[in-house]
């Protein structure tokens, strides 16, 4: 990826040149991969596999911070619960995340985007039904503490930390994030994002200065085991890449 020529303010270009398939330990996993937004079963995760994730989300200018400890992750619920109380009294965020969910499997299998209903631990239900019910289940009580049991029982909360916030940075930690999840899933740990902390400027610092981090925080990902989850549908490469 060259960043040389700097294309227009608000804009990544990503020069693409032909070259020999390389096969790759993690290159299996990709269609193995995807996010659980459930509970985990708390077991912990050894060195080896702890710095295998801290090794895989490392990058140029990017590192993966791995939090263990009961009092780090309690920092990690109190700004997650912070950030989603903040979302969920905001009128705006909430339609557009009711947008993006398909509550039932006719309108994930028309859509081929967004996040399937099912991929929350919920049954399919026409929109209809589900609109009011999902008004109900984004109140800040449940939600706060659906976000608190995952983060408590999870075995690491990894926050991706970069050295510079610039473009790029953000495509890089973005890499590293997928290279994180790809490990992730070979070592048969389940990850999903808790990214509240880091999606207004000033609670990132906030959060930054709680960590300690030296660093921009641009991800938050709750590492564990436990059941696997469906996945959201997506549309074919073909359709989105010209």
């Amino acid at each position: 990826m060259r960043f040389e020529d700097r294309p227009p303010p608000g804009q990544v270009r990503v020069d693409l040149t032909p070259a020999p398939a390389r096969a790759s330990d993690l290159f299996d996993e990709i269609l193995r991969r995807r996010s659980t937004r459930a509970e985990y079963d708390g077991t912990p995760l050894g060195p080896d596999e702890l710095e295998l994730l801290r090794s895989a989300g490392t990058g140029n200018g990017v590192r993966t911070v791995l939090l263990t400890g009961g009092r780090a992750k309690e920092t990690v619920v109190d700004h997650v619960t912070q950030g989603s109380t903040a979302q969920l009294r905001d009128r705006a965020f909430v339609r557009e995340l009711k947008q993006w969910i398909r509550f039932d499997d006719a309108e994930a299998v028309r859509t081929r985007g967004g996040l399937s209903g099912r991929a929350t631990g919920n049954s399919s239900a026409p929109r209809w039904i589900a609109g009011p019910l999902f008004r109900l289940l984004s109140r800040t009580g449940p939600a706060n503490e659906a976000y608190a049991r995952r983060i408590r029982c999870a075995s690491a909360v990894a926050v991706l930390v970069s050295a510079t916030d610039d473009p790029e940075h953000w495509v890089e930690a973005g890499r590293c994030y997928e290279r994180l999840a790809l490990q992730a899933t070979a070592l048969g740990v389940r990850q999903a994002f808790v990214n509240q902390p880091v999606e207004d400027a000033a609670r990132r610092r906030r959060f930054a200065r709680a960590l300690d981090l030296d660093g921009r925080p641009d991800l938050v990902i709750c590492l564990g085991r436990g059941p696997g989850m469906p996945r959201s549908l997506r549309r074919p490469v073909d359709d989105v890449l010209r």
